[in-house]
């Protein structure tokens, strides 16, 4: 009873893998107990009994050779996959030296092999504390090893749905477009917020599959949402993070998605955050000028968070300036948000570019925005993110 995405069940004496099988794979134990043999002149000698929380058959994942023990169900197991996919990609952005040392280390392991444990010695105070740090920071990758996991399940299980929040003229209350906003409903824990998840897609390069889903279903929602709107030139807003932006093929793919949903290029808008494009600036000019040619346009989403702002406004060919929440909560009552605003609204105008003000809830502070000139709000004020059923009226 398994495949790619689901975890794996064990009955009693069940062998997950033999010595010398190819080591492709490795796994934490949700639950039950599993038996780590070696072979001896003797026959098989039990080098380990593990349980519940612990990892096992990771040597051969990381360095790719045959496995040199066998494993085996001592009750019913679930296991939960590791693809080497995803060790690769973690891998891949970690620091050099580090990866070094494991590959050392792990040379240094297998050379070990076969030689008998060390004996155990009392345990000292030091001790037990750096056991209770190893211990707290084993159950976090232990928790984000299992959603990692479940993020690759739910892409092929179609768990993932795409919410939309209108974002309006001011002057009118005209709905001008849409983001869209993924959420993921979880079979066991429910509706799970992006924030909670897409930190990890990102480490582990799922957000590549993750963000093209994304793309692909705002795409084929948008005939529908369209029709909500009432301006000249809609559009639906899709985010963009920093690992799409060096993908080799993302502008491919993108041109491909709206050439299959007959995807007006000028209606979609694509949002980026000030560190995409710190991290790989010059690749991010070559990718996002690509864009711009294909008709998109480009939003930079919560201006005044990151890093060199100004210097993002004059060289990326930005269109769509988005003033962070947390700026525009305080405006009446905080005479310095009120003059970031002001003044952050005045430059992009004075740069060609349009401006949205997220997190307007109140008519108050809508006003004041409108007074200012800024010509678009997203916010509780104009709606909640709600699926696509619930955007469509």
């Amino acid at each position: 009873m398994f495949d790619e995405f689901d975890r794996q069940v064990l009955s009693k004496d069940e062998v997950v893998f033999r010595n010398g099988d190819t080591g492709d794979c490795a796994y934490l134990i949700e639950s039950g107990r599993i038996e780590i043999l070696v072979d001896t002149a003797a026959g098989e000698l039990r080098l380990g009994l593990i349980e519940k929380g612990e990892l096992f058959g990771e040597v051969a994942l990381i360095d790719q050779h045959p496995r040199t023990a066998t494993a085996r169900a001592m009750e019913r197991t679930v296991l939960i996959p590791i693809q080497r996919r995803i060790v690769e990609n973690l891998l891949g952005k970690s620091d050099p030296i580090l990866r070094h040392l494991l590959l050392v280390v792990l040379e240094r392991f297998r050379s070990k092999q076969g030689s008998a444990p060390e004996p155990a010695l009392p345990i000292s105070h030091e001790d037990f504390s750096r056991l209770q740090q190893r211990n707290a920071v084993k159950g976090e990758a232990t928790d984000n090893i299992s959603l990692t996991h479940d993020i690759t399940r739910a892409l092929a299980r179609n768990e993932f749905e795409l919410y939309y929040q209108p974002i309006c003229n001011l002057d009118d209350d005209k709905v001008a477009g849409f983001e869209a906003l993924i959420r993921w409903h979880h079979p066991v824990h429910g509706v799970i917020p992006p924030m909670d998840f897409l930190w990890l897609a990102e480490q582990t390069g799922l957000i590549q599959e993750l963000g093209l889903w994304t793309l692909e279903r705002a795409c084929r929602d948008w005939p529908q949402l369209k029709k909500q709107t009432a301006v000249a030139a809609p559009f639906v807003s899709v985010n963009l993070s920093a690992s799409q932006l060096i993908g080799v093929s993302l502008v491919e793919d993108i041109s491909d998605i709206m050439l299959r949903h007959a995807m007006p290029p000028a209606e979609l808008k694509l949002e980026l955050t000030e560190t995409v494009v710190v991290e790989r600036p010059e690749l991010a000019m070559t990718i996002l000028s690509r864009l711009v040619k294909l008709g998109s346009t480009l939003a930079l989403d919560d201006y005044g968070t990151g890093y060199s702002s100004l210097e993002h406004l004059q060289r990326y060919p930005i269109a769509t300036l988005k003033i962070d929440r947390g700026f525009i909560a305080p405006i009446l009552d905080s005479v310095q948000s009120f003059e970031i605003v002001s003044s952050s609204i005045r430059l992009a105008h004075s740069l060609g570019m349009k401006v949205v003000a997220e997190g307007i809830e109140t008519e108050t502070v809508r006003n004041a925005l409108l007074q200012l000139g800024c010509e678009y709000g997203q916010g509780w004020l104009f709606g909640k993110p709600g699926a696509l059923k619930e955007a469509v009226l």
